[in-house]
C-alpha cells in the first residue's frame, strides 16, 4: 500500500502484511514526521486489486501513548467519481443557443401574427369603407340628373359602368317608393349557384337592398353583409329630394383572399426560408466559436487533473472563453510551481 506524509509529500511502498496488529507507527525519513498508518480491513481487499488513480494518504498520529484509529481520505476512485459526479448531466450549450433561436422565431411571428390579427383586418376595413365611400358618391352625383329628368336608361347604364369597376360587387338604385330601377352584378359567377338562379329570374333581388336601409333623416349609412355567399361592404347614399336610394358594394373576401395570396406567395415564403437559413448559419456560428473552445479547454483540465503539468493552454474563441483560459493556465502555473517546492 501507499503512504505519503503530510509534511514533506515523501511516498512510502509499505507491504500491509507485514503490520502486526491493527496499525503501525513510523518515522519519515526526510522530516522525521510520525506517521501511523492502519492495516486495511479484509472487507476492503477486493478495493486493493483494483489500480488506484491517485495515491491515497493517511493521517498521521503524533499524540504518543499507543495506536489510535485515524481517519484514512476516500479512496482514489472514490475521489474520481466525486470530481466526475457532475460531469455529462444536464444540456450541452448548442442546446441552449437552438432553443433560444427556436423561441426568437416563435416570440417574433408570434407578435407579427398578433399585429397582423389585431390591426390589418381593421386598417383594411377602413380602406375598404373609404373606397366604397368615394365610388358610392360619385355614382350618387353622377345620377342625379338623369333621375330628375326620368331618364332611367342613362340611370342603368351608370349602374352598369359603376358595377364594372375593379372590386365592385354591385351597383343598385331604388326610387322613393323603393322599386330598384337600376341594379347590375360585376360578376355572378362569384355568387352561389341558387342566388344566381334568383337573380336570373326575379333581377337584382330586393334582399340587398333591405339589408341597408336607411333610418328617416340618415343620409348615408355603410355596413358589412352577406350577399350570395359572398361578404361584401355595401354603402347607402340618399338622393337629393328624395327620388330614392344609391347602393354600391365592395367585395371584402375578394381582398382578403387577394392578401392572403401574397402572405403566402414565393417570395414570402421564400423570405421567410431565407430567415430561418442566416439563422440556422448564426446558430452554426455561434456554437463552434463556444463548444469548440469549451471542449478543447475541458480536454485540457482534463489532462492536467492526470499529471501533465507542462502543457500550455492557450486562449481562443469569444472573451469570456479567452479569460477562463487564461484563468486555467494561471492556476496550472500556480498547481506545478507548489508540485515543485514540495519535491525540493
Amino acid at each position: 500500500m501507499l503512504v505519503i506524509c503530510e509534511d514533506c509529500a515523501k511516498k512510502y511502498n509499505i507491504d500491509e502484511m507485514k503490520i502486526k496488529g491493527e496499525s503501525a507507527r513510523f518515522s519519515c525519513r526526510e522530516c522525521g514526521h510520525i506517521i501511523v498508518v492502519k492495516k486495511p480491513s479484509k472487507n476492503t481487499s477486493a478495493a486493493k486489486e483494483k489500480p488506484a488513480v491517485e495515491e491515497p494518504k493517511v493521517k498521521s498520529d503524533s499524540t504518543g501513548g499507543g495506536s489510535r484509529e485515524i481517519n484514512q481520505a476516500p479512496s482514489s476512485q472514490a475521489s474520481a467519481a466525486t470530481a466526475t459526479s457532475g460531469g455529462g448531466k444536464g444540456w450541452p450549450i448548442s442546446a441552449y443557443l437552438l432553443l433560444t433561436l427556436v423561441t426568437g422565431f416563435f416570440v417574433i411571428s408570434g407578435t407579427f401574427s398578433y399585429l397582423y390579427l389585431k390591426y390589418i383586418p381593421e386598417i383594411i376595413n377602413q380602406q375598404i369603407e373609404l373606397r366604397t365611400i368615394a365610388i358610392s358618391k360619385s355614382f350618387a352625383g353622377v345620377i342625379q340628373k338623369p333621375l330628375l329628368v326620368r331618364n332611367y336608361l342613362q340611370v342603368n347604364k351608370e349602374a352598369q359602368r359603376t358595377s364594372a369597376l375593379p372590386g365592385v360587387a354591385y351597383a343598385a338604385v331604388t326610387n322613393k317608393r323603393g322599386i330598384v330601377i337600376a341594379g347590375f352584378f360585376s360578376d355572378l359567377n362569384k355568387f352561389d349557384r341558387q342566388f344566381v338562379m334568383e337573380v336570373k329570374k326575379k333581377g337584382f333581388p330586393k334582399t340587398i337592398i333591405k339589408a341597408n336601409t336607411l333610418s328617416a333623416g340618415m343620409q348615408e349609412k355603410s355596413k358589412q353583409i352577406s350577399v350570395g355567399g359572398q361578404i361584401v361592404f355595401d354603402h347607402v347614399i340618399a338622393l337629393p329630394n328624395k327620388e330614392g336610394e344609391a347602393h354600391v358594394a365592395v367585395y371584402v373576401s375578394e381582398i382578403n383572399d387577394t392578401i392572403r395570396n401574397v402572405l403566402l406567395s414565393p417570395l414570402t415564403l421564400s423570405l421567410v426560408g431565407g430567415v430561418l437559413f442566416i439563422g440556422f448559419v448564426i446558430f452554426l456560428l455561434l456554437t463552434r466559436s463556444i463548444t469548440k473552445p469549451t471542449r478543447q479547454l475541458t480536454d485540457m483540465a482534463n489532462r492536467i487533473s492526470l499529471g501533465e503539468m507542462d502543457l500550455t493552454i492557450t486562449p481562443r474563441g469569444p472573451r469570456e472563453m479567452r479569460e477562463l483560459a487564461v484563468a486555467f493556465e494561471r492556476m496550472r502555473y500556480s498547481v506545478k510551481a507548489a508540485m515543485d517546492r514540495l519535491k525540493k
